[in-house]
């Protein structure tokens, strides 16, 4: 497993760079961390530690600032009018020292895409799986199910919980979630407790690199996985998706080739796309989403019950912390 830079420090260390009296974007920040996508995680960890940096100096793509930070700005002489700076392009720095660390992990990506074989290497399947995660605060809580695939006959269930560092990203999801997910399969997979196939929530080859967390979480476990989400997150369909009827399917494109594809489960349901992950084809991922698919459901069974899965164990886990928290509370006031 590789290591995971540490974004929140890196931008805190970048936003410390822009000298007194200029000014940067979000966007020339996520620049700096080596992709543009980044410029929304940068404002929410801005938002979190403003107190901790220089987060004054970082504006609107447009200059547009807020006024107590407008107050901050002009102490250090920037001109600021109507809630924007004025001439920003004068005063915009961009001359960051940055190593780029979204870069290294757009290059991981591409080797797992390298490494993805888009091949069923067994006929039969007779156990399903599916791997979820919920949060408690800082917590990721990962749940992993096991289902009979004829009857949907739920066989198990674990989870896991441990602290997740990385922001949340477009198109980087697997470095929040991936750690989690595969601390919690590693130890089922050396039992030899995993499914035959197991749906991830998540990407596969529906990805801006073809590379999302369910080809990443088969490729690193050498496992059958296909990727589940209920938004499209890059590829064209062939078809309006507003136009789908119930039980039909619309393949999505990326660069010419079919990549995954919408099914619509039911008559006033929301689709939901299906790719292939790692050691199965688009088809075999189609038509086994199809038998996972209860008759009255909006998802595959093992993603819907590891959802739920997790979002019960997240939320008993809340609970816990909030109970610790008061009763530390009650001790500390006990002690006066």
């Amino acid at each position: 497993m590789f290591t995971l830079p540490d974004i929140e420090k890196i931008t805190l260390e970048l936003v410390a760079q822009i000298p007194k009296g200029r000014v940067a974007t979000f966007r020339e920040i996520a620049l700096a961390l080596g992709d543009p996508i980044a410029a929304r995680a940068v404002g929410s960890i801005l938002a979190q530690r403003q107190r901790d940096c220089a987060s004054h100096r970082v504006v609107g793509s447009d200059g547009t600032v807020a006024t107590e930070q407008a107050h901050l700005l002009q102490a250090e002489g920037m001109p600021i009018s109507d809630g924007r700076v004025l001439s920003l392009t004068k005063f915009l720095f961009r001359d960051f020292r940055s190593e780029r660390p979204l870069q290294r992990l757009q290059e991981i990506q591409n080797e797992i895409r390298a490494q993805m074989r888009l091949v069923c290497d067994r006929k039969e399947y007779q156990t399903v799986g599916g791997v979820d995660l919920s949060y408690a605060g800082a917590q990721g809580v990962g749940a992993y199910v096991r289902l009979e695939l004829d009857s949907l006959k739920l066989l198990g269930t674990q989870t896991l919980a441990q602290t997740v560092r990385f922001p949340y990203i477009p198109s980087y999801l697997a470095f929040r979630e991936l750690p989690v997910m595969l601390a919690l399969l590693q130890k089922l997979k050396a039992q030899n407790a995993l499914a035959d196939i197991i749906f991830v929530d998540g990407t596969g080859t529906l990805h801006h690199r073809q590379a999302g967390i369910a080809s990443q979480l088969g490729v690193l476990l050498d496992i059958a996985t296909i990727g589940i989400t209920k938004a499209l997150l890059h590829g064209e369909p062939e078809r309006d998706l507003k136009s789908l009827k119930s039980g039909e399917v619309c393949y999505i494109r990326i660069g010419g080739q079919w990549a995954g594809a919408a099914i619509q489960p039911k008559r006033y349901a929301e689709p939901f796309f299906v790719s292939p992950g790692h050691r199965v084809d688009l088809n075999t991922a189609l038509e086994l989403s199809w038998l996972a698919l209860q008759h009255d459901g909006h998802l595959p069974e093992p993603i819907q019950q590891a959802h739920d899965a997790s979002r019960r164990a997240a939320q008993e886990l809340k609970q816990q912390i909030a109970h610790t928290r008061k009763s530390s509370q009650l001790e500390l006031f006990d002690k006066f």
